[in-house]
């Protein structure tokens, strides 16, 4: 580090080998350079090396820097002035004396001879190198670029100390060592660029550029330029704004090199001082450099150019070849990064392009020139990618595509197309989402059909028409999807029952000026980006289940309704169709779930004019449309089509006079029975009946005898159970006791689940009555019953019962367990909580028969039906 005293006597040696430079002009180039006057008249300063160090203290305070010494402060009429006779005017600087040499973090603001701020004085600031810029021959600054070694360069720089000190050039190799004297250049070599670049007196002087250096302070020979360089009358009306050096780098035998400008006496330190560094490559080390070698179409390869200088262009050009169907096309260069233009360029003047280009700029901040190519538009082989040497004209560049500088190779494989749907099974007739995903880069894809010929285009959209309007979009996710296609209407392959393909291809391998491939040869189909899955076509169908949802097998007429649900692979809708007694007919049409599942609650038992069907049998279909979606063989007498809407229409328009048998005659002849007919049926039956609920069995818990009225001990729980045809959920059944010698110790209890057996069940507590005779009710809102048991004391009897002898035999009885089932319903009698809801179709109430008493007991039992 240079110390105060160094820097003092640096500048007293300078003044010391004022005539040893006269002496020697060929080392030490002029001796004195123009001096300037710093404040006023009074005295002379000369930034330079030698020469006077006056500063005039005057109402116009000259700026002084920190870090300034050996100044010679002078008063208005030229006598010497100390400063610590200087004090801070304000701000940090108030009340503080002005130091001599001035340390480096003097603080900063005015300083007057008596502290006010109109007084004479000076100004303190901080010593500054502004701006640095190497530039190179096109006149683009490079600092921290990279240059070629056959390049002149033009340093550049600017500082506020201008009038302090002139700028000192040190130039050092990347071992350290310093290399000024051997890269300095004469201003002659510099480019017209550069030249241009030039300003105030250097611009008017540009000789003033070349540097043959000057012994300095004692320590060598120092490399100035600023106002201390000029000579009286050379600087005119002009300010001096910049200094300028001129490098030549060919010589230098390493790569880098560090530029530092600062001040060349005290003025070196912190912001006085600023460096930055340049890289030397020699001209055959222009290259171009690929991210990847290899990737998959549709990818987005970034590329380089390196080893040229900032501000040059090149040209990087593909040719018809690498592209897919031969078709060139500007955009396979991104306008990115550096790149300034692009195009496509025909070399023989067919009227057909023959390569494209991109022209790239070398950036000057980072030495190197960027761009993308978008691989979408390439063929699936190697491409050859050609760099062209540094500002060749594209006609130069199309008269000779082989003169490149450099070329690189990027292989291009195919991307991937993947279905996710529809999977392996399809049932005609039904709409799936055909879905896929595709890799990047893919915009647009095709489906298609195969049975054992070529592959046929699918009418996706489902408009009747083959055209480019059946492309999928792939999204920026790389997805792709048309939801609710029906495929056997999308192509007639899939129609038919068997086995078959299903293709995805990239729309860019078969769309042709505008026009889609309605059909592709097996190996136009695998020499594209495609995908295939084999795709099993099924029957549509009605699966056999327990479809009208009936309790017991009947209807009460007091709830009017049914219930309808069941499985239709393959099908949108179905129709129900119920027919009574005497040829009435109610309909529903109902729609079938993405899970191929149908379910209709309350489905009224009116005809279409409100009628309700007369009590009695009642016949009922459900009927789907097969593949072809018509009724029949198409025709169905009366109405337009054959849909499944005429279908309900035609059935409705029966009117009276037909028995039931006639009607599901007609039906099943315009259906199920025509010739060739595909469609499909489910036919149940069920009685249309006043409401009915019973009690069909008491008893304690855990001991009932399923048809029986058994004596229940105090204490335990009584379980009352019995049947209905009421719609569970839309009625509730309640039980209560209504008579006895503690009747209104008796909670009611209701439930409002059953199965579709018509079994329900319900619990009654008997803690703490007293026992005696009963009468329970039971009530589903419409319709009543009622039953007598005793409830006896705990320890079996009330000392009132009447015993009915055993019956005659010589067996006791063996306990018998009474299983009853409806589809998987249970038969054991338990209480409301655990029946099932009428919903499951499945569930029901089971009575478990326990071993018989050994002693019967009288009941009197009374059923009161309403």
């Amino acid at each position: 580090m240079t110390t105060n005293a160094d820097q003092s006597r640096r500048k007293l040696g300078a003044i010391t080998m004022v005539l040893l430079l006269v002496a020697a002009p060929a080392v030490a180039g002029v001796a004195f350079g123009l001096t300037i006057q710093r404040g006023g008249s009074a005295g002379n300063f000369n930034p330079g090396v030698g020469g006077p160090n006056d500063v005039q203290v005057a109402t116009e305070k000259p700026v002084v820097f920190q870090g300034e010494e050996d100044i010679n402060f002078l008063g208005e009429d030229g006598t010497p002035i100390d400063s610590s006779q200087l004090t801070g005017v304000s701000g940090d600087a108030e009340g503080i004396p002005l130091e001599s040499p001035i340390p480096q973090d003097q603080e900063r603001g005015q300083y007057t001879l008596t502290g006010s701020g109109d007084a004479a004085g000076v100004v303190v600031q901080t010593p500054r190198v502004t701006e640095l810029e190497v530039l190179n021959q096109r006149g683009v600054d490079v600092e921290g670029s990279t240059v070629q070694e056959d390049e002149t360069l033009l340093v550049r720089a600017e500082w506020n100390f201008e009038e302090a000190e002139d700028l000192e050039l040190v130039i050092r190799d990347t071992n350290g060592d310093e290399i000024t004297g051997e890269v300095l250049a004469d201003a002659g070599a510099l480019s017209e660029q550069q030249r241009n670049e030039l300003s105030g007196p250097y611009a008017a002087n540009p000789q003033k550029v070349t540097n043959p250096g000057q012994r300095g302070t004692g320590t060598g020979i120092v490399y100035l330029q600023g106002i201390g360089q000029f000579q009286d009358g050379e600087l005119g009306n002009s300010t001096v704004d910049a200094a300028y050096w001129a490098l030549d780098v060919s010589d230098v035998d390493v790569n880098d090199i560090t530029i530092t400008v600062e001040g060349w006496d005290d003025l070196d330190f912190g912001p006085a001082s600023q460096s930055t560094s340049v890289s030397v490559q020699s001209e055959d080390d222009v290259n171009l450099d690929l991210e990847a070698d290899n990737v998959t179409r549709g990818e987005n390869v970034r590329y380089t150019i390196r080893g040229s200088t900032a501000g040059a262009n090149h040209y990087v050009v593909i040719e018809d070849s690498e592209f897919r169907n031969d078709v060139v096309d500007a955009d396979v260069f991104r306008d990115v990064q550096d790149v300034i233009d692009k195009g496509t360029f025909d070399t023989d003047g067919d009227g057909t392009a023959d390569f494209a280009w991109a022209q790239v700029e070398i950036d000057e901040d980072t030495g190197v020139g960027v761009g993308q190519i978008d691989t979408r538009l390439l063929d699936d082989a190697s491409i050859s990618i050609d760099l062209f040497q540094a500002d060749r004209s594209l006609e130069d560049v199309a008269a000779d595509l082989g003169d490149t500088e450099d070329d690189r190779t990027l292989d291009v494989d195919q991307g991937d197309l993947n279905f996710d749907s529809p999977p392996g099974v399809y049932v005609a007739g039904s709409d799936e989402d055909v879905r896929g995903t595709a890799a990047l880069g893919v915009d647009e894809v095709v489906v298609y059909a195969r049975d054992q010929g070529d592959w046929e285009l699918l009418d996706i959209n489902e408009d009747g028409s083959l055209n480019a309007d059946d492309t999928l979009s792939v999204d920026s996710t790389g997805e792709w999807e048309r939801e609710d296609v029906v495929l056997s209407q999308a192509s007639d392959i899939f129609s038919i029952p068997g086995r078959y393909r299903i293709g995805v291809v990239e729309a860019d391998d078969v769309i042709s000026d505008g026009e889609i491939a309605t059909t592709l040869s097996t190996s136009d189909f695998s020499s594209a980006t495609s995908s295939q899955m084999s795709l099993v076509v099924q029957e549509p169908g009605l699966e056999e289940a327990r479809t009208f949802q009936t309790i017991d097998a009947q209807v009460a007429v007091e709830d009017g309704t049914v219930d309808v649900i069941g499985t239709a692979p393959g099908l949108d809708a179905v129709l129900a169709v119920m027919v009574d007694s005497r040829g009435r007919v109610a309909t529903e049409r109902i729609t079938v779930d993405d899970d191929d599942t149908f379910d209709e609650d309350d489905i009224s038992l009116t005809t279409v004019d409100g009628r309700q069907l007369n009590e009695g049998d009642i016949r009922a279909f459900v009927i789907g449309l097969g593949r072809d979606s018509v009724a029949g063989d198409g025709v169905l007498p009366g109405q337009p089509n054959a849909e499944l809407a005429s279908l309900e229409n035609y059935v409705q328009s029966f009117g009276t006079g037909l028995t039931q048998s006639q009607i599901v005659a007609r039906l099943k002849d315009e259906t199920t029975n025509e010739v060739a007919s595909d469609d499909l049926a489910i036919e149940e039956s069920f009685r249309l009946t006043d409401g009915a609920t019973s009690i069909e069995t008491v008893g304690p818990a855990g001991s009932v005898s399923d048809g029986e009225i058994q004596d229940v001990p105090v204490g335990d729980q009584m379980i009352v159970a019995g049947l209905t045809n009421r719609k569970p959920d839309d009625n509730s059944i309640s039980v209560e006791v209504i008579s006895g010698p503690s009747a209104n110790d008796f909670e009611t209890n209701s439930t409002d689940e059953w199965g579709l057996s018509g079994r329900w069940t319900l619990a009654l507590s008997t803690d703490d009555v007293e026992p005696g005779t009963y009468t329970i009710e039971v009530d589903d809102g419409d319709n009543t019953d009622t039953v007598q048991v005793e409830i006896v004391a705990a320890d079996g009897g009330n000392g009132n019962e009447t015993t009915e002898p055993p019956a005659t035999t010589t067996e006791e009885p063996a306990t018998t367990a009474v299983n009853e089932t409806e589809g998987n319903e249970s038969a054991a009698v338990q209480p409301a909580g655990d029946a099932s809801p009428a919903r499951s179709g499945l569930s029901g109430l089971v009575l478990l028969a326990l071993a018989p008493l050994a002693l019967g007991y009288m009941v009197v039992r009374r059923r009161n039906r309403s």
